[in-house]
């Protein structure tokens, strides 16, 4: 409520209280302020208004004519402030410093408002002839001044409150709570926090919003960490396909699924603005069907579609998810690629055969058609295949070929490599093979110690080892031993396959 100033007959004389309802008898001639109301003179704003009515109770008069003072008042002090305040932003266009139209005509409303609180009334003058009265009101600039520098300060507060909770609020964008950052510092010096009793010192919130700066120039270094690191792996993934080496395809897909995976571990909820835990679904969705495993692409896929997703994708998760089929010849593929695939794996083929001639001494030999057929199987796998070509300690040769499994297998400081030993020793048997309708012919049989044996990380993983009689082979004594080799190795898939199902689970 405007104060209202109680007109005492200090500016009106000679009149009985009835006397104003019938007789205007004035004070005096009229002064020049009445015929310029409005003036900014000294250290003050001066402005005059005058009565509505020209009848009735002097006090009605009064009251009248100073409520339209204040109105001019007012206006002329908006005038002034909305002045003032603009001419301040003209001189700062950064984003802490610059206030809407709407801010700025409430800022302008809220200060003259509690300027008006302390006009005070300094002249009245009655018109004999029309009874109008006149009233003359001021107010000191510096109080204006004062006024709109608290105002300015509470709604600068404000504003800075905002945006520090929006820096603060890690639920924002990144690139949203930086731009409220720069904001908040960039509008606190301007701040006059002595006039808002409520407020911490300056030095309370530059503390804070250095803390803050730090903290979120630290998230933005790990989001652009992690933007290489996609990026590094999404290029992988293109680089695989122009490779024409298994294993080397392997390799990269498998590093770029592990940078998935690992995101995946590391930011469960996400880490906008760059993914979110169903966007590195359909990524090793994507990459499983490149190596082609159906069965993780099709669990990936619908992994995504329960998963939050910052890019929407989730029609083209259903539909992929919905034309992979998953056998179990599949299921079996994706275990053996789960256990090989990308990995070294070393290659010991040795055959240590007698023949029937006593005089011929056996001496271990490599079993090149063993290490080709078990590493065509590999290949397939993307396992990186070394087919070893040094011998063997002797101690470790000895007792492979008795039978017998070594302490340790490979070199010194290299046995804890993956190794795929196949062995066959034993002796080749032979006989006269007569055709009825051909020429005489002999006949090869291998009889005795058939082993296979997988080491990994420095002990046996899987071995299966026993003794083998083949049937008569009737071209030759190679052609019985390259035939040996394929029984081995389908024998050795069989099994080991029927291990995979039970240590890996599906």
């Amino acid at each position: 409520m405007l104060a209202r100033l109680t007109v005492t007959a200090l500016f009106f004389f000679g009149a009985a209280p009835l006397a104003w309802a019938s007789t205007c008898p004035g004070n005096g001639a009229q002064p020049g302020w009445v015929a310029s109301p409005d003036a900014i003179s000294g250290a003050f704003f001066f402005a005059a208004g005058v009565s509505s009515q020209t009848s009735g109770p002097l006090a009605e008069r009064l009251d009248s004519a100073r409520q339209n003072a204040l109105r001019s008042l007012a206006s002329l002090i908006q005038v002034e402030v909305r002045n003032s305040l603009t001419m301040e932003q003209s001189q700062r266009q950064s984003g802490g410093a610059v206030l809407t139209e709407s801010t700025l005509r409430t800022l302008t409303e809220t200060s003259t408002q509690a300027t008006l609180e302390s006009v005070e009334t300094v002249a009245t003058w009655e018109d004999g002839a029309s009874c109008q009265v006149w009233v003359r009101v001021r107010i000191a600039q510096q109080i204006v001044e004062d006024k709109k520098r608290a105002a300015l300060a509470r709604q600068l507060f404000a504003q800075f409150n905002e945006q520090l909770a929006t820096a603060q609020d890690d639920t924002q964008p990144l690139r949203t709570r930086q731009t409220a950052l720069e904001a908040a510092q960039d509008g606190l010096p301007r701040i006059s926090l002595a006039l808002i009793p409520e407020a911490s010192s300056p030095a309370y919130y530059a503390q804070l919003l250095r803390r803050l700066d730090n903290a979120l120039g630290a998230a933005v270094r790990e989001v652009d960490g992690v933007r290489q690191r996609l990026a590094q792996a999404d290029g992988q993934l293109l680089k695989a396909e122009e490779l024409p080496d298994e294993a080397a395809k392997a390799r990269l897909r498998l590093s770029a699924i592990g940078t998935y995976r690992d995101l995946l571990r590391q930011y469960a909820n996400g880490l906008p603005p760059l993914f979110a835990p169903g966007d590195l679904y359909i990524k090793l969705a994507e990459a499983e069907e490149l190596r082609a495993n159906r069965c993780g692409a099709k669990t990936y896929y619908q992994l995504a579609l329960t998963a939050r997703q910052l890019l929407d994708r989730s029609a083209l998760a259903r539909q992929r998810a919905g034309s992979l089929n998953c056998s179990a010849a599949d299921l079996e593929t994706a275990r053996w690629r789960q256990y090989f695939e990308g990995r070294p794996l070393e290659l010991l083929c040795l055959q240590k055969v007698q023949t029937a001639q006593p005089s011929q001494s056996a001496s271990a030999t490599s079993w090149h058609k063993a290490c080709d057929e078990v590493g065509n199987v590999f290949r397939a796998l993307g396992a990186d295949i070394q087919t070893r070509r040094a011998a063997l300690p002797p101690a470790q040769t000895q007792a492979l070929l008795q039978g017998n499994l070594p302490d340790q297998l490979g070199a010194p400081g290299q046995t804890d490599r993956p190794m795929l030993v196949v062995l066959a020793s034993g002796r080749l048997n032979s006989q006269q093979n007569t055709r009825p309708d051909g020429p005489a012919a002999r006949a090869y049989q291998f009889e005795g110690l058939l082993w296979t044996l997988l080491w990994d990380g420095g002990k046996p993983v899987y071995t299966d080892r026993f003794q083998g009689l083949t049937g008569w082979n009737p071209v030759s004594a190679e052609m019985a031993m390259d035939v040996l080799a394929l029984n081995v190795v389908r024998r050795w898939q069989d099994r080991f396959g029927k291990f995979l199902n039970l240590e890996i689970a599906p």
